[in-house]
């Protein structure tokens, strides 16, 4: 065999292995996607195919949604006719852009893009995992990690456009713009951060994150209230927001998240009904 044929065949070779490897590749990309489509598809089929119990409403009581409202309505009525005038006074002779001071240093723990991607990444590496159709364990407990996740994304990114959407309504003008005399400012959808004071994104997720750990584990709510109180804390600090402000982004987050988890109770997904007609949440195999 002549030098020129031994090249050829090598190069026949050659093309044969990376042609047989690249074929491989796509074969196994093509599962991921497939494995990919199919776990996302199934979850939302079985969301859409679970029957929903008539023996709860989505909204509780009258009484408890009268509750919740004079809960909410009041503190904030009071902190911007009294709270909101003596946060300006401070705020007069305090230096909220220091960027050494514990409020910069710690208000940005509740900024929504750290939740948002943490909990995006982990919900699509558990929707790569490859099910076995036959083992109805897996099954159980991939779907209930699953909808976990997912139920955390959309909490704080759902609680989160609905306050961006209030901002706009409100239009209220940032504490740096305060003039002496009006504490409220309206400029409705001018949608620039100087308008968007009210209610206070970062709150918000704050009061979401808050509510889905007493949701998750109530043991320790404790501090999750206290993270979400040092959040809204740390907007006064860095001069972000009025104290009217935190106070109705905590509600918003706080709210939703619990009225959004009784929407998954009423189909069985991660939570549940007590025999008090109180939220729980639901393990694996659970009855409830």
């Amino acid at each position: 065999m002549s030098v020129i044929q031994k090249k050829n065949k090598l190069v026949l070779q050659n093309m044969t292995y990376y042609g047989m490897k690249s074929t491989l590749l796509k074969q196994r990309q093509g599962i991921v996607i497939k494995t990919w489509v199919n776990n996302f598809v199934g979850f939302f089929t079985l969301i859409g195919n679970r029957k929903t119990t008539e023996t709860h409403g989505l909204l509780p009581s009258s009484y408890v949604i009268c509750t919740i409202a004079l809960c909410v309505i009041i503190p904030v009525t009071f902190a911007h006719f009294f709270a909101d005038l003596l946060y300006m006074e401070w705020f007069k002779v305090n230096n909220t852009d220091d960027p050494t001071s514990i409020y910069t240093k710690t208000t940005d723990l509740a900024q929504v893009d750290w939740y948002l991607i943490s909990a995006g990444v982990v919900m699509l590496l558990i929707s790569f995992v490859k099910l076995k159709p036959k083992s109805n364990i897996e099954l159980v407990k991939w779907h209930h990690w699953f909808t976990g996740v997912y139920f955390i994304f959309t909490s704080i990114a759902f609680s989160g456009l609905i306050t961006l959407l209030l901002k706009n309504i409100f239009g209220r003008v940032r504490p740096n713009f305060y003039d002496g005399i009006n504490l409220w400012q309206s400029f409705p959808f001018q949608g620039e951060y100087d308008f968007l004071s009210f209610p206070s994104g970062h709150s918000t997720t704050a009061g979401a994150i808050a509510m889905i750990i007493y949701l998750f584990a109530p043991k320790v709510t404790p501090i999750a209230i206290l993270f979400a109180v040092w959040i809204a804390i740390s907007r006064l600090g860095v001069g972000a927001h009025y104290p009217a402000d935190v106070i109705a982004g905590l509600a918003v987050g706080a709210i939703f998240t619990w009225v959004y988890a009784r929407s998954f109770a009423r189909k069985r997904l991660l939570f549940c009904f007590d025999s008090k007609g109180k939220l729980a949440f639901r393990k694996p195999y659970c009855s409830c």
